[in-house]
């Protein structure tokens, strides 16, 4: 398969095309060059800007791709250009969404047939709607067919996100106190990054899966206060959380909890098991120990952190 991946530099993209490159795939990535990477050997390299369709053109000009992947899509207008000149031009157009997609429910799982929340306050949600329509009806217009994979939180090695998992192994290894919003009963759901990258990677062989949504996460979900534990316990080290009432913690200034906190997250994945052939490698236990290895192999623990920050509010709260 010739495989274009747009993004690859980082996290969710660099696994795809490792994971593709492992395959042997031909793949191709195609971002704005900003970002120094390692690819494995024979990868090609391709530089644009997303939102340039002068730039886009000129890159992927006389080109053709039996799938693309984007990875890197969170606006309408910087898919334009790439539909544009890939029309025609590529046999599958995988799109990276996201949950954040669904509206609040009260009913668990959560499924691709759910409603989506259209009149959420948070751009990122309405932007990635927004997305998932412009490909609807460019998809259908140009013949061009389009499977989208909507992940929750992902999680795992070489997260850039340094809010999230990594804050956690520094917080827990100097024994600070850790801020969990509200009861910290709440459920997250989220999924390992390879468990995501091996449902990018089926899409494109499955006839069935054009025009078709798929909501890809973890085994498991688990509570808050769980998965501070869960990390404390994989990195053999007590948990110190400390609990703020939900409206308390929403009036500060500073948000330092980087997970839903108000609500419970769910999502069924029936759908691309069954249509997809997929399932996931990953518990949240194995998943999290996975990426606390590769953060002391990184040397991350050697890292300094400023948490000058969350010390004020710690002193104020308690």
């Amino acid at each position: 398969m010739k495989a274009l991946v747009i993004g690859g530099s980082r996290f969710i993209g660099l696994h795809l095309v490792r994971l593709l490159h492992g395959q042997g795939h031909d793949v191709t990535v195609l971002n704005r060059g900003q970002t120094s990477v390692n690819f494995p050997d024979g990868v090609s390299r391709l530089q644009a800007d997303r939102h340039d369709a002068a730039q886009v053109n000129a890159a992927l000009s006389g080109k053709s791709f039996d799938a693309a992947f984007d990875i890197s899509g969170y606006d309408a207008p910087g898919l334009e250009p790439l539909i544009d000149a890939l029309d025609g031009n590529v046999g599958r157009f995988v799109f990276c969404s996201t949950t954040a997609v669904y509206s609040p429910s009260d009913t668990f799982p959560v499924g691709e047939d759910f409603p989506l929340h259209r009149d959420s306050p948070r751009k990122y949600s309405t932007d990635k709607i927004a997305c998932e329509e412009f490909l609807d009806n460019n998809g259908t217009q140009r013949s061009m067919p389009i499977t989208i994979i909507r992940p929750p939180y992902v999680y795992g090695p070489d997260n850039y996100i340094s809010s999230r998992e990594s804050s956690f192994f520094a917080r827990l290894s100097q024994g600070r106190q850790v801020i969990v919003p509200g009861d910290g009963l709440n459920l997250i759901h989220l999924v390992h990054v390879d468990d995501l990258a091996e449902a990018f990677a089926l899409a494109p062989d499955k006839q069935r899966a054009a025009g078709q949504a798929y909501t890809i996460a973890g085994p498991d979900m688990i509570t808050a206060r769980g998965f501070v534990q869960t990390i404390a316990d994989v990195m053999g080290v007590e948990a110190n959380i400390v609990h703020v009432e939900a409206a308390t913690y929403e009036r500060l200034d500073q948000q330092l909890y980087p997970y839903e906190y108000s609500l419970s997250q769910v999502y069924g994945t029936d759908k691309a098991r069954r249509e997809l052939g997929w399932a996931p490698r990953f518990n949240m236990r194995e998943g999290l120990a996975m990426t606390y290895r590769w953060w002391l192999e990184q040397g991350l623990d050697k890292q300094a952190w400023d948490f000058s920050a969350e010390d004020q509010v710690l002193s104020r709260l308690l």
